[in-house]
């Protein structure tokens, strides 16, 4: 993206060469203006001191769950987060749910997994090569599989099974429903239209557990939820998500987190990108009633996940298993007056990311910008096997393990459209800004002086400097892929005084 980037092919060789020669794992960085690799992503096994023994991988995914709906849930917050590391700078840079799906099926940015939405011509299922679905690495080096819950939107009882799965049981039908719904059953589809969707992925998760343990090989499970997603019925209509019926008034006079953001109900937003910028305010009490139905439906997750250790620990595994928490994208509840995904907001893309498992320090913490696109790369790390195909990500095994490590300083973070070429606003994180465009409406915030995010600094004098650089930055990871989309820039210009 740089200004000089046509010349950039050349460049990347010899910045590889002496890169390689310098990165090291102490921290050190690159100095203004220059390149440097971070680390490789072809083959994230190749780490010293790779565990002996063959660990299983368990991966619990939310749908739409806030980074601070993690509060809410004390059993995970007791077994996962005080017993491994929280990652407390976690993003979804896709931030909605199939996009954000696809790179951790696949470890690949939308421009390379080619899912850009959740519909049309360069969105679902079917914009998706079904044999570019990472299960197969785990499968290939011997690992039993298995995968319950909702997979990628627009997957249908008739598609393609991907490949790698020894279980499939993926939502097909009432996806968004909670209690009206069909499973593909493992190849013999099962129709619920009297149980809680939390409650049969739970139940499934844990008999794949207890088979797979029982043969003595190592495996690999998903365990893909659907709240706190709001409910779609058959019929399409759109609801607030129902709880258990344990839990149902159990979060009614708890005051949402967003009350408290100075973002929420934003006074002025005339200077804000297009999709914020007619908005109305949003109303207190719908967002209290989403917040409370939101919270309810996650207390089956964190009941599901007890569970799930309390199985590991039954099966004998849970000390020789990793454990991993995250949502496949955030939510707005009011900030900017807006109530959902789908924009380049910190709301929308701060996600919660836990991982527990052998060599893990309990209770630790490391605030390293990492991205889901970082966890396929990270899974094949944990588990010793090689990625089939070239990731875009980076494995965080050296930071799980308490060791320094070289990251990225720049984060490519995009959404797309339905239209056209299926792209809408594309742009780049760094520490201290946030910049994104669609080619005529963006916006540029300064994390340092604006953490909320209230004051759109796109046309700002002071920032004409600083605007061109992240610009650079952003055309060079439009394209990106493999290593290109994890480098170190060196430092943006401040802004002119």
């Amino acid at each position: 993206m740089r200004g000089w980037a046509q010349s950039i092919t050349a460049a990347l060789l010899v910045v590889l060469v002496a890169t390689l020669a310098t990165v090291t794992a102490n921290g050190d960085t690159s100095t203004a203006g220059s390149v440097s690799l971070v680390q490789t992503t072809q083959d994230p096994s190749r780490t010293e001191d790779a565990s002996p023994t063959r660990p299983n991988l368990v991966f619990v995914l939310t749908d739409d769950m806030r980074d601070d709906d993690l509060d809410h849930m004390p059993i995970t917050r007791r077994l996962l987060v005080d017993q491994g590391m929280e990652f407390t700078d976690a993003i979804s840079p896709h931030p909605l749910c199939c996009p954000a799906r696809a790179q951790l099926a696949t470890g690949q940015y939308a421009q390379n997994n080619g899912v850009q939405h959740n519909r049309g011509v360069h969105g679902g299922f079917q914009a998706l090569d079904p044999t570019q679905e990472a299960s197969s690495w785990f499968r290939d080096a011997g690992y039993r599989t298995g995968f319950a819950g909702k997979f990628l939107n627009g997957y249908h009882r008739n598609d393609v099974r991907p490949a790698g799965w020894t279980r499939w049981d993926a939502l097909t039908r009432g996806v968004y429903d909670y209690v009206d719904f069909t499973m593909t059953g493992d190849g013999d589809p099962q129709d619920y239209t009297d149980s809680y969707v939390t409650s049969v992925i739970e139940q499934h998760t844990n008999d794949d557990i207890r088979d797979f343990a029982a043969t003595g090989d190592p495996f690999v499970v998903y365990a893909w939820h659907l709240a706190p997603h709001y409910r779609i019925s058959p019929e399409g209509g759109r609801g607030l998500p129902p709880a258990a019926p344990q839990d149902r008034g159990r979060f009614a006079d708890d005051r949402p987190a967003s009350f408290d953001d100075p973002a929420f109900n934003e006074d002025d937003v005339t200077d804000q990108p297009a999709y914020l910028r007619h908005l109305s305010p949003a109303s207190p009490a719908e967002i209290s009633a989403e917040n409370a139905a939101r919270l309810e439906a996650l207390q089956a997750v964190d009941r599901a996940v007890g569970s799930l250790v309390d199985t590991l620990d039954e099966q004998g595994v849970l000390d020789d298993t990793y454990i991993v928490f995250s949502s496949d994208n955030g939510y707005s509840l009011g900030e900017h007056r807006f109530v959902g995904k789908d924009v380049l907001t910190d709301e929308a893309l701060q996600v919660p990311l836990v991982v527990r498992g052998p060599g893990i320090a309990p209770g630790t913490t490391s605030d390293l910008p990492v991205t889901l696109v970082d966890l396929p790369a990270t899974f094949a790390a944990l588990t010793g096997v090689t990625p089939a195909w070239q990731v875009d990500g980076t494995s965080l095994l050296p930071t799980l393990r308490g060791e320094g490590q070289v990251f990225r300083d720049t984060t490519l973070i995009q959404t797309g459209r339905t239209l056209g070429d299926g792209w809408s606003h594309r742009g780049v994180r760094t520490e201290r800004y946030l910049y994104g465009t669609d080619g005529r409406d963006g916006f540029l915030y300064d994390l340092l002086l604006d953490p909320d995010e209230m004051v759109n600094r796109i046309d700002d004098p002071a920032y004409a400097e600083v605007q061109a650089a992240l610009e650079l930055r952003r055309r060079e990871l439009l394209t990106c892929a493999g290593w290109t989309c994890n480098q170190v820039f060196g430092p943006v210009p401040d802004p002119s005084s």
